[in-house]
Order: C-alpha cells, then sequence, then structure tokens
C-alpha cells in the first residue's frame, strides 16, 4: 500500500506541478480593518474645548432698514457673561458691521486683559478672512481684516471659529436691537457708534460717506436762483427786494457795471449790506383854471 502512494506521487508529480493552485487569502481581521480606516479616514478640524483659561466671545451684526447694530456676548471661563449691543449710525454693509462687531468685541477683551479667546462668529466670510484663510478684495474688508489682526496680536492666545447661526443666536438678538433701535434690556450695555473704524475707501462701496457740502454753495445769503432784478437809470440805481447787493454811485460806467453785477455773487466780504435806492421825480403840479368870479 505504501509502495502504491509512493509510485502515485512520483508519477503524477508533473501533472500537479503543470497547474499550481494559490492558496486563498483568509478574510481580514475586523482588528485589521478597523486600523485600516483609522489611518485613511479624512480627517475633520474639531475646535479645541474651551479650557480654564479661554475666554469665548460670540459677535454678529444686523442691517436693517431702521439702520445697523451689532450684537457681543462675551463669556468667561466660569460662564459669567457680558453682553453688549452697538447702534451704528453710519450707512454701511452687513460687512462692515459683523466686522464692526469683531473688532469692538476684541477692543472690549483687551480692556478687560483678557489673554486667551475664541471668537465665534456666524458670517463665513468674515471668519475666513479674520484667520487668514481667504483674501479680502474689498479696499474696506481689507482695512478692517488688518485691524482685527493688529488687535489679535495682543492676545496670547485668540482663534476665530465659525459656528451656525442657531448657535449664535444671544448675539444676534442683540444685534436686532441695536439695528431696529429697541429699548435696551436690564443687564446690556449699549454703545453707539458714529463712525466707521477704519477710514472708508473711495475705491468701495461697502462704507457710505456723505459728501461735505459747499461752503459757498452751503451759504443761506448766496441761493442758487437769482438774487434780484434791476433797472438803471441816470444817475440812480434801483434794486427790486432780493439779496443781490450794489454799490451805487453817480450816472457812470461803473455804476451800470455795478448794478448789472448785482444779480451775480459777489465776493464773500465780512458783512454785506442790502441797497434800495429809489428814485424820486420832480412833480409840477397841474396848472387848474381859475375859477371865474360871478358879478
Amino acid at each position: 500500500m505504501c509502495y502504491g502512494v509512493y509510485f502515485a506521487a512520483k508519477k503524477l508529480k508533473p501533472y500537479f506541478q503543470e497547474h499550481p493552485i494559490t492558496q486563498p487569502r483568509t478574510a481580514i481581521k475586523s482588528q485589521a480593518f478597523a486600523d485600516f480606516l483609522v489611518d485613511w479616514a479624512e480627517t475633520q478640524y474639531l475646535p479645541p474645548a474651551p479650557d480654564s483659561t479661554h475666554w469665548r466671545m460670540h459677535f454678529d451684526g444686523s442691517k436693517m432698514r431702521t439702520g445697523l447694530g451689532a450684537g457681543i456676548v462675551l463669556t468667561s471661563p466660569k460662564g459669567d457673561k457680558l453682553r453688549y449691543t452697538l447702534q451704528i449710525h453710519f450707512a454701511a454693509s452687513n460687512n462692515v458691521a459683523e466686522y464692526e462687531a469683531l473688532i469692538h468685541g476684541l477692543r472690549l477683551a483687551k480692556e478687560l486683559g483678557i489673554r486667551w479667546i475664541l471668537c465665534y462668529g456666524d458670517s463665513d466670510l468674515v471668519v475666513q478672512q479674520s484667520s487668514g484663510d481667504w483674501d479680502a478684495k474689498d479696499a474696506n474688508m481689507a482695512s478692517s481684516r488688518f485691524l482685527v489682526q493688529q488687535i489679535s496680536g495682543y492676545f496670547e492666545g485668540c482663534e476665530f471659529l465659525h459656528v451656525p447661526r442657531a448657535d449664535n443666536d444671544q448675539a444676534d438678538a442683540l444685534a436686532r436691537i441695536g439695528s431696529t433701535r429697541q429699548a435696551i434690556p436690564t443687564g446690556v450695555s449699549l454703545q453707539r457708534l458714529l463712525k466707521p473704524s477704519i477710514k472708508p475707501s473711495r475705491e468701495s462701496d461697502s462704507i457710505f460717506e456723505p459728501p461735505v457740502p459747499d461752503a459757498a454753495g452751503s451759504d443761506w445769503r448766496n441761493p442758487a436762483g437769482g438774487t434780484g432784478t434791476s433797472t438803471t437809470s441816470p444817475g440812480t440805481a434801483v434794486v427790486t427786494p432780493g439779496l443781490g447787493t450794489a454799490a451805487v454811485g453817480p450816472g457812470t460806467a461803473a455804476t451800470q457795471e455795478a448794478v448789472a453785477n448785482s444779480n451775480s455773487t459777489p465776493p464773500d466780504p465780512p458783512t454785506r449790506v442790502m441797497v434800495a435806492v429809489l428814485t424820486v421825480e420832480e412833480f409840477t403840479a397841474p396848472s387848474w383854471p381859475s375859477p371865474s368870479s360871478n358879478s
């Protein structure tokens, strides 16, 4: 029997080697599969959890028909909250209101002596620009971002994080109070902003500054319309009531020129004198026939 097995193995060996059999791979164990997922999983950034030294700031801006406003909520490591609402009294875009909220929030934190702060906002544009991930093409946005980075350099740790609007409801409510000019609730501090934190650029429309009125055009003594009419006669000048002035002299060419220029706006003298000259013509009494006497 043993000889038969030996003889069969020797004779069948060439046939077995001509068609090799590959041993199939065993199933991947669960632990190896878990390690593979950990090594190749897409990494997602998670904001650091606030510790005992970090303050949190939530900011938001609001633009309504009644005006612009901003809201700031500062939360201490122990959970105490400081609430601020800003009333913005200049025309600007909603992004400018968001930046004003962030800038003034950082200034408040600096005045309080805070060293570590996490800034939360629901404006993805402002957050990404402030963190340096996005470029600011608008001139005013670039100036605001530069100011934010300049103030944030004071802190030992300052980070800008984007949150959904639902997680920023308190700052949003304070911003709406400022933009709608509602009554300020108890425990909320009010600040009024009369001018932007940056110098507006003429190349951008995100901040509007009304033009300065012209000194000559705004003078009530120099209206845009006519200042009166004048008539001339030899040696006299008559000026109808108006705001024009004229120098009156003898019946010369200089007199006529002065009267003709009475409708134009003269140089601004220290004082102006309104001149009204009336012509008095010589009156001759009519000759009436004397009544006849009846004899």
